[in-house]
């Protein structure tokens, strides 16, 4: 018994089907995704699936010849148990921020590693020679319960664009559940119809149309949402570089404008002392050029390191301050240690965080050198979750917070913290030493 109206349909879902294949190829390809790939595979198993299943429409072979054939016993049931595993992991791939809340992250494992072994129980069965119906019923099943979970918290989180996955998989669960149901009444109740006789399948595939074309649909969707982000992104990006630039132009002004002021000052007062003959004032004037000139051309390397691009800048830019702080604490005969691990060459942080923490570094290592009465010092940094601590500790009287903010700058380095979004903290106890840290996310 077959049907003029549905036999088109069904040449009509298979050359879309076909030619959605075609078209995610192209995107995986592009794009890259793993929820694209899971998806084509998906669609790849699913047309295959229908070819098997209407032998008649696409082949003018007699179904039942090929549903009585061996290979239909073999390859019927893993090419659905494939369909559905993939269409499973599509889901936990699209859907990656609620498939880590623990309900959806629990029923994705365990769903993920029953299928695979229907895979296994069906070889077992078929080797036995037993009835293997039940598994078509069981993977479809497995596959409903997660698929239920996601579309309910869609609809709970408002999630964007999300929603049209969400309606496309309430018409795959639909179709799913109606063709298990015809299936079932046709071969165990004995009910007779056009559907549950020759088109048993015809929801099934009807909900994987409705799937493709929500799907698709959400792809549009979400594209667009991440290029309107990713426009704010770089306006942001664009700000952060402009305010960055106003920044480094500010302190060339003020610290070295006013460094190299006075480096002319003495220029002029040392001429005066040379044709007066004052040997004492020409020499106390060419000194203080001197160290003036020394500590501009420090301030520019500091400078220049701090904004220099590339991944490898940052670990340059700690070993510079372990140099610094080695030389400050040998001037006063302490101790120093120092733990920088090679590995952080794989984090390329933004010009304006590595500059800051450099700044904060060389203060706190200036304060403790200067102020702590500390015979150890210690640079380190670590990562903790995701996080870069960066800490500079010493052994000496510790502080009051209430007086360090004053006179020692403390507050001028929480600061240097909040503009680069970085935790500030500090550890302190009378006679017990002090322990500042700055806590960047990576």
């Amino acid at each position: 018994m077959t049907n003029r109206s549905i036999e088109i349909f069904y040449l009509f879902l298979q050359g879309i089907l076909v030619f959605q294949v075609l078209i995610f190829s192209i995107l995986c390809l592009v794009t890259r995704r793993k929820d694209i790939l899971f998806y084509n595979l998906f669609l790849v198993f699913a047309a295959l699936y229908f070819f098997i299943n209407a032998p008649y429409t696409f082949f003018n072979i007699p179904e039942q010849v090929v549903w009585d054939s061996l290979w239909y016993d073999y390859v019927n049931t893993p090419v659905i148990i494939a369909e559905n595993l993939f269409y499973l992991l599509f889901l936990k791939a699209f859907f990656s921020g609620i498939s880590n809340d623990r309900i959806v992250k629990n029923t994705f494992r365990v769903t993920l590693w029953l299928i695979p072994l229907l895979f296994l129980l069906f070889v077992t069965l078929t080797v036995l020679r037993v009835n293997k119906q039940f598994i078509f019923y069981l993977v479809n099943f497995l596959t409903t319960i997660p698929s239920l979970i996601i579309v309910f918290r869609i609809f709970e989180k408002k999630l964007p664009y999300a929603s049209l996955v969400g309606a496309g998989l309430i018409c795959s669960i639909a179709g799913t559940l109606i063709t298990m149901s015809m299936i079932t009444l046709g071969n165990y109740f004995g009910v007779h119809n056009l559907f549950t006789d020759s088109y048993p399948l015809f929801f099934i595939r009807l909900g994987v149309l409705f799937d493709m074309i929500f799907y698709f649909m959400a792809i549009l969707a979400k594209w667009h949402v991440q290029e309107k982000q990713f426009a704010v992104e770089r306006l942001q990006s664009q700000l952060a570089v402009e305010k960055f630039r106003n920044k480094i132009s500010s302190e060339l002004h003020d610290d070295i404008g006013s460094t190299l002021s006075g480096i002319n000052m003495y220029s002029h007062l040392l001429g005066e002392a040379l044709q007066d003959q004052k040997i004492k004032e020409a020499k106390n004037a060419a000194a203080i050029i001197h160290n003036a000139a020394s500590e501009i051309t420090h301030k520019l390397g500091d400078l220049v390191l701090t904004v220099k691009p590339g991944t490898a800048s940052l670990l340059q830019l700690l070993n510079r301050l372990r140099d610094y702080a080695a030389e400050m604490a040998a001037a006063k005969q302490i101790h120093f240690i120092a733990s920088v691990p090679e590995g952080l060459y794989r984090y390329n942080l933004p010009v304006d965080t590595r500059h800051n923490i450099y700044l904060f570094c060389k203060e706190a290592i200036n304060n403790a050198v200067k102020h702590s009465e500390c015979s150890s010092l210690e640079l380190s940094v670590r990562e903790i979750n995701n996080t870069l601590e960066f800490s500079i500790a010493d052994n000496g009287k510790g502080f009051n917070e209430a007086t360090i903010q004053k006179g020692n700058g403390l507050a001028n380095m929480k600061k240097r913290g909040q503009e680069i979004g970085a935790a500030v903290g500090l550890e302190t106890e009378h006679r017990m030493g002090s322990k500042l840290f700055l806590l960047v996310k990576t």
